[in-house]
């Protein structure tokens, strides 16, 4: 599978299903899928409360993929690239 598949700071990995797509790390599962009548879909949902959900249709992964990360948390790793003097 391949990881970061969109250059995002959420990252999403691909999956046995062409064009959908999971988010690697979200606190609560994220997908993505590029639906050939709609454009892409972004969802979320808490598997212990299934009322805590959504899905949303973009024209565009980015646009999806933004409104993702301001729905549920994700953890990010930065890198140290420069150091204080």
């Amino acid at each position: 599978m391949e990881k970061n598949v969109f250059n995002s700071m959420m990252k999403f990995s691909t999956t046995k299903f062409d064009g959908f797509y999971k988010a690697t790390n979200s606190v609560l599962p994220c997908y993505l899928e590029e639906v050939a009548t709609i454009g892409w879909v972004a969802s979320y949902e808490d598997p212990k409360d299934l009322t805590i959900c959504d899905e949303e249709s973009f024209d565009t992964p980015k646009a999806a993929i933004a409104w993702l990360e301001t729905k549920v948390p994700f953890s990010m790793n930065l890198k140290e690239e420069w150091k204080a003097v």
